[in-house]
């Protein structure tokens, strides 16, 4: 009876043994976070500085432009610009014009380690600050859309003054058509910039019409976001954005325009993500009008 207790013992003791062993072989999230961060940061050369919050939760950051303008506070909406990239280099999202990029909302309410390096390290807009984020206060082990689980990411933050959106999206309007070489363009006073390919020589266009028109609608990443090639008709008194009931009476029935958007004539400050239309974001069209109805 002792004998078989005796090997009873030594059997628990070994498996015990064995599940610690086991333990040993597989590093904690925290280790692999850390590990993982640590080899980024060499290999790329790297100068981050660890930030803590919350006692134990921590990111690593550079402030790439120190901001220049305004505080930064949590109460108030702050327009972002971000890019996002798995260490790995499985998941990257760095079109600046893509609804996931582009965020309009309170401060408060974005992922606590981007709004800390916000507020506590960058402190004041007009500035930009990169971080390198370990998975465990990212998005965690589950992921989130296309960013897969465990992953640590580099993420890039921008922040602007929504009080010089106009001058910013301008600006970013310019640099759109010079680095396109789209050339011949006109700025209205409102801050739409537009060409005429055909003027058109039928029935005049008023705010008030509603027309038939064949458009392409895009990004100025260039991603077309909307199309009809049909034709489609449009009450510009109230079924179309700001910009085409300033735009469209610049040619007549049969012309053709192209013209560029602030977002202030398009979907406003907020944009319409449900659409798939980013926050603050200037639109480019090429319209035909081939009707135009009393």
């Amino acid at each position: 009876m002792i004998k078989r207790f005796s090997k009873y013992i030594l059997g628990v003791a070994a498996a015990a043994s064995l599940l610690v062993a086991c333990d040993k072989d597989y590093p904690s999230i925290v280790e692999l976070d850390n590990q993982a961060i640590q080899d980024y940061i060499s290999k790329n050369n790297l100068n981050m500085t660890r930030y803590t919050f919350n006692d134990t939760s921590e990111f690593y950051y550079e402030v790439v432009t120190p901001g220049a303008g305004a505080p930064v506070e949590y109460s108030q909406k702050v327009p972002l610009v971000l890019t996002f990239k798995s260490l790995d280099g499985a998941y990257s999202s760095v079109d600046t014009f893509g609804v996931e990029n582009r965020y309009a909302g309170y401060l408060g309410y974005y992922l606590e380690p981007v709004r800390l390096a916000v507020k506590e390290v960058l402190t004041r807009k007009n500035g930009k600050v990169r971080l390198i984020l370990p998975s465990r206060f990212a998005f965690g082990r589950n992921g989130s859309g296309d960013i897969p689980g465990n992953a640590s990411l580099d993420i890039t933050v921008s922040v602007l003054d929504e009080n010089k959106m106009p001058a910013y999206e301008d600006f970013v309007i310019q640099d759109y058509l010079q680095r396109n070489n789209l050339t011949g363009f006109t700025r209205t006073t409102s801050g739409i910039y537009y060409k005429i390919s055909a003027p058109g020589t039928e029935s005049p266009i008023t705010g008030d019409s509603t027309v038939t028109a064949k458009y392409v609608g895009k990004f100025l990443s260039g991603k077309v976001f909307d199309k009809n090639d049909a034709g489609i008709d449009l009450d510009l008194s109230a079924g179309t954005i700001l910009g085409w009931k300033e735009a469209l009476p610049l040619i007549k029935q049969g012309g053709s325009i192209r013209f560029v958007l602030p977002s202030s004539l398009s979907y406003g400050f907020a944009g319409a993500p449900d659409q798939g239309i980013p926050a603050f974001s200037p639109l480019d069209f090429d319209v035909t009008v081939t009707d135009v109805k009393p």
